[in-house]
């Protein structure tokens, strides 16, 4: 048995209760504890026009918005406008905006907001991410004589409540409003002063719409991202895979990624209400060999959180009475290889199944490379 919890069932957070602009509760942020990796995200879908956050910047961290709309079971199909602004300085920022679904890679040190969510049909997805350590961010200030500057807010950094001296502040939102007028108001500034350099042009990239094989119970096509090309960045890749029926996904055999760390997410297939939306129950078996694997049962929304090298079984979708969201997704600092195991003479071995990658063949690999000759 291993010491590892795979399983982390998503929180219902209310911390946007009063946030007009967003459902509440919404999935909370998912933090791994997995030893040497720094990752966590999010979910906020927003279901009426309005902006999100100042412009800041992360001390460490990438940070990573993925757009869609509130529906994932079409989700090629829905009407949204978003304006995304990312600059170099945060009073002249590129506004890029957005009507398709896709993500966008906002770099480390790089100013970024407002996200001006302009026009909504049902809902806007947001899943938003971190890879990296930020102990704080950094906003831009404006004394009375016009002088800019910044401020460090560090995570012991605490501001007064603006109802209450006597508090601190929670970001409840209790104190914010967004009128239309407040909303002009706000954004103009950002419309009147934005720069036309298209320097992070190559941070936003749509998602790929893929015809698939692997069968009548996902829904084809399905969204996928390859990761950013070029850049030397961890290589990350997903894919938005809506379940409508019972189903076994995966190899027969165990198999493993090799150094890179896997999340298998799965909600509910509307965003707006992810749990009530949720009518699922999936099994898998994951471990740190194959020997030693151990059964995970998945029946509330949650993500299988597998460190590298782990192994895991077939994923099996024992019911799926409502349309069932499966995003796989992977990080690894190296490229990713696929490590799954095959008997010869009686014998298990562990197959490397990249041929790049073999320099020196195991009895296994050499298995491998008959079958592929």
């Amino acid at each position: 048995m291993s010491k590892y919890e795979y399983f982390k069932p998503f929180v219902a957070t209310d911390a946007k209760a009063f946030w007009e602009a967003y459902t509440s509760p919404r999935m909370d942020y998912f933090c791994t504890d997995m030893p040497g990796v720094d990752f966590n995200a999010g979910f906020l879908v927003a279901i009426k026009p309005g902006y999100m956050d100042i412009p800041h910047i992360h001390d460490g961290a990438e940070n990573y918005f993925v757009f869609t709309g509130a529906d994932l079971t079409d989700v090629f199909h829905a009407k949204f406008v978003v304006d995304m602004f990312l600059g170099d300085s945060p009073s002249s920022m590129e506004r890029y905006t957005l009507t398709k679904p896709c993500i966008v890679r906002v770099p480390a040190g790089v100013w970024h907001c407002p996200v001006f969510y302009k026009e909504i049909d049902r809902g806007i997805n947001t899943m938003m991410w971190y890879s990296g350590i930020s102990t704080g961010r950094v906003y831009p200030k404006v004394d009375a004589d016009g002088k800019e500057s910044v401020v460090y807010e560090k995570d012991n950094w605490v501001r007064p409540c603006k109802l209450d001296e006597t508090k601190n502040c929670t970001y409840c939102g209790r104190c914010f409003t967004q009128s239309e007028e407040h909303i002009k108001n706000f954004m103009t500034p950002f419309y009147a002063k934005e720069a036309k350099t298209r320097k992070y042009a190559d941070c936003i990239v749509e998602l790929t719409a893929e015809s698939h094989s692997l069968g009548d119970a996902i829904v084809s096509p399905r969204a996928l991202w390859k990761g950013f090309a070029g850049t030397t960045v961890p290589q990350k890749q997903f894919s938005i895979n809506i379940i409508k029926k019972p189903c076994v996904l995966g190899d027969p055999e165990p198999v493993s990624n090799g150094r890179a760390v896997e999340f298998l997410w799965f909600s509910g297939a509307d965003a707006v209400d992810p749990w009530n939306s949720f009518d699922a129950e999936i099994e898998l078996m994951a471990g740190d060999d194959p020997q030693t694997m151990e059964k995970i049962v998945i029946d509330r929304p949650g993500v299988v959180a597998l460190p590298a090298g782990s192994w895991k079984s077939q994923i099996i979708v024992k019911r799926a009475s409502k349309p069932l969201c499966f995003i796989p997704w992977y990080q690894s600092m190296q490229d990713r290889y696929k490590v799954t195991r095959k008997s010869l003479n009686g014998k298990d071995y562990c197959i490397y199944q990249d041929i790049e990658s073999i320099s020196e063949p195991t009895a296994g690999d050499e298995l491998y490379l008959q079958i592929k000759r």
